[in-house]
């Protein structure tokens, strides 16, 4: 049978972080090209351009020029990328919109030997991985989610997006054909359900259940 290789890209600061992935991908069970420090976008570039479907290893809190709004830029030019997050925390706007997506697996740095490994396996397979730590955080979450979720009406939901989408209260009036107060009315029963106090927390909260997708928002 023959060997699946794949170039792993290692994008974290820390010399111990890029040590032990290293170790790791040494192992006789995982074949692996390392590449251990990218210094610049420029050069992570240049490396996407090569290597169109190498596994990029990544701590966004411990790199100096990839954030969440370059590594979707990224993913959409390169969708071929796998992306290990591999973090102390995880980031939420990035892991509820792409938890699905088999490009993206996420991994806590506080994870066992055995998870971990298994996390870069499954990076070399295409397999999208989450660690059980992370697991369990979700579907507790997602109850919650799905909970608010029901308390919103079909319109409540569709003015949200709206909201989250940067419209004023005057454009999806306009659009809407309603009038200024029943949509400031919609959206302070849409705050007060979701027990939020600002259009940044609603915004989330659209992006972590998919009513609007991270590009969508960055655009």
């Amino acid at each position: 049978m023959e060997k699946i290789v794949k170039t792993f890209i290692l994008v974290d600061k820390q010399d111990i972080t890029r040590l032990g992935i290293s170790f790791l991908l040494r192992q006789p069970d995982i074949h692996a090209e390392i590449i251990e420090k990218v210094s610049t976008q420029n050069e992570f570039t240049d490396l996407l351009e090569k290597y169109q479907d190498a596994v990029v290893v990544l701590d966004l809190a411990f790199s100096d020029f990839l954030s969440l709004k370059t590594v979707i830029a990224f993913h959409e030019r390169y969708p071929m990328v796998y992306w290990l997050f591999f973090s102390i925390e995880i980031n939420d706007e990035l892991f509820y919109q792409y938890c699905t997506n088999p490009c993206f697996s996420f991994v806590l740095k506080q994870c066992d030997f055995n998870e971990i490994k298994a996390a870069l396996i499954c990076a070399v397979k295409g397999h999208n991985f989450i660690c059980s730590s992370i697991a369990r955080i979700f579907l507790q979450y997602r109850k919650e989610i799905n909970d608010k979720k029901e308390r919103l009406t079909t319109t409540e939901r569709e003015i949200l997006k709206l909201i989250a989408t940067g419209k004023s209260a005057k454009e999806i009036a306009n659009g809407r054909n309603l009038s200024i107060n029943t949509v400031v009315t919609h959206k302070k029963n849409i705050f007060r359900k979701l027990e939020v106090n600002s259009v940044y927390e609603a915004t989330k909260y659209a992006l972590r259940t998919g009513l609007i997708d991270s590009i969508e928002y960055y655009i």
